[in-house]
Parts: C-alpha cells; sequence; structure tokens
C-alpha cells in the first residue's frame, strides 16, 4: 500500500486525507493543531454570533470518521528531495512515498502583518478582533481599518469577500 504524508489540518490537507483513505491509500496528517477550523464560518466569531468553538471540529472525529493517520504536531523542516520531514517535537517522518504541502498562507511572514489582524489567519485572530471590538465598544468611539490581502507575487489574487462579509457583522454590531 503507498503511504501518503499530508502537512496541513485545514481544508486542503483533510479532504486529501479523506479521499485517499479511501482511495485506499495509507494516509498521515499532521497538523499542528488538534482541531479543524471552519474558516467560512468564522467571520461570526469577532462578532460573538457564535463561539470559537462553534467553529472547531476535533480532529481525532475526523480521523475515526475517514481512517487516516493523525499527528498533531508543527512542521520544522521539509527536506523533499530527501524525502524527510521534521516536526516540532523532533520527530523525523521519512516513510512515505507521496508528500503533499497543505499548510496554508498564513504561514507566510509578509512585511508588516505582525501588525494586522485578519479573519483569513490564524484561527485565534477571530478571537483577538472580538476582544477588540469589545474594547472599542466599550470605549464608545473609535476608529477601524478594513483592508484586503493580496499575493505579492500575483496583484490579481485579491480576496475580499470574508473581509467584506466581517466588515458587514462589524457594521451591525
Amino acid at each position: 500500500m503507498k503511504k501518503v504524508l499530508i502537512l496541513g489540518g485545514g481544508f486542503a490537507g483533510v479532504d486529501a486525507a479523506g479521499y485517499l483513505s479511501k482511495a485506499n491509500y495509507d494516509v498521515t496528517l499532521v497538523s499542528d493543531r488538534d482541531y479543524f477550523y471552519i474558516y467560512p464560518t468564522s467571520i461570526w466569531v469577532p462578532t460573538r454570533e457564535v463561539g470559537f468553538k462553534d467553529v472547531c471540529v476535533d480532529l481525532k472525529e475526523l480521523q475515526a470518521a475517514h481512517g487516516f493517520n493523525l499527528v498533531v504536531d508543527g512542521v520544522t523542516e521539509i527536506a523533499a528531495k530527501e524525502n524527510r520531514v521534521t516536526l516540532s517535537s523532533g520527530k523525523v517522518i521519512d516513510d512515505y512515498d507521496y508528500l503533499i504541502v497543505a499548510i496554508g498562507a498564513q504561514k507566510m511572514k509578509h512585511p508588516g502583518i505582525e501588525n494586522t489582524l485578519s479573519i483569513c489567519a490564524a484561527p485565534e485572530q477571530s478571537l483577538q478582533i472580538a476582544d477588540a471590538l469589545d474594547k472599542l465598544i466599550e470605549k464608545g468611539s473609535g476608529k477601524i481599518a478594513f483592508g484586503f490581502g493580496g499575493n505579492p507575487k500575483d496583484t490579481s489574487a485579491v480576496r475580499g469577500g470574508p473581509g467584506f462579509e466581517l466588515m458587514f457583522n462589524v457594521h451591525n454590531l
């Protein structure tokens, strides 16, 4: 049986793990968190219309339902030519036939990104946005700046949907 190593527990990684497991591959999914975060519904977390846990699914439940192996750990090095992946714990995985990298854009650190909060970034940022909104409401006034991120190597790759939806939710709040 061919072995597949998937790095990333988001939509791409979990979908690939379920599909390939059903196609009789021996699949191992590595995720840096123990839950699958449902980004499309996260636009309601900052305005407290849903709780953070309401948009999370335990990866162990998905593992049980779809039959893949699960390793909860971060990735520190990918040495594709050597067929080796090193995890944050120091564990090395080198027994696989195929590698799928589905770690997501939030792992990239563009200059200035440390000064922003994004609904599409690390899941915990939705809670930071909620806290900032709560402080603004408590203060009684203030300013909010909304922006849209893109790919600096492809200026046509601008994603505004989640930002617009969050902006409308904040307006209604």
